[in-house]
């Protein structure tokens, strides 16, 4: 698929770092990729006018794809997922995962109507290791749904962790490395903080 790659305001930007929620250094993800970047998901979509900017960006994204549903794995992908659902055109309906007590996620059965036969984006607000967006893709295939992609704020895992395409609206401006081909640790930044799910 040919993603129209959108430009994220830099206003948004600007307000990430301000409010602490977007880092600048040399980090290592569970993934074993190297980024500049470390942003703080649990409060990245907090505040509803950033989240409105920064899902209108990942839905254009995808404008063209014909998305009939806007799936997420997570309650902070769930969130996004409403944004992104809602600037598609036409509008796409959103499923979510509830988490169990044994840490799989289920999909409601009320919800396979939505997935059945459908198209399907997969929107998380970053993914770290791909695990968990491979396993939510398996579970929505299983279900008789076709995935289109993944969409997300930022990607620390590629298509190799989720064997699926990802997009990571930031990783435009702060990609995701392979340990060897990462410019930071080739310009000598050897300060790497490792960091855990």
């Amino acid at each position: 698929m040919v993603l129209t790659v959108p430009e994220l305001d830099s206003s948004i930007l600007d307000y990430l770092r301000r409010d602490g929620l977007l880092n600048e250094g040399h980090f290592e993800y569970p993934s074993g990729r190297h980024s500049a970047v470390r942003l703080d998901y649990d409060r990245l979509l907090a505040d509803p006018q950033a989240s409105s900017h920064m899902g209108y960006a990942l839905a254009k994204a995808f404008f063209t794809a014909k998305i009939d549903t806007v799936a997420a794995p997570s309650i902070w992908g769930a969130g996004l997922a409403q944004w992104v659902a809602y600037f598609l055109e036409p509008r796409a309906k959103v499923v979510y995962a509830t988490p169990r007590p044994d840490g799989t996620r289920e999909i409601s059965m009320n919800l396979h109507g939505l997935i059945e036969g459908k198209r399907i984006l997969l929107v998380d607000n970053v993914t770290f290791s791909g695990e968990t967006m491979h396993r939510f893709g398996e579970a929505i295939t299983s279900l008789g749904g076709e995935v289109i992609g993944i969409g997300c704020l930022w990607a620390g895992a590629g298509e190799e962790d989720t064997h699926q395409e990802v997009f990571g609206l930031l990783n435009t401006r702060y990609p995701a490395y392979d340990h060897e081909a990462c410019p930071l640790c080739q310009e000598g930044h050897h300060d790497i903080q490792i960091l855990t799910l």
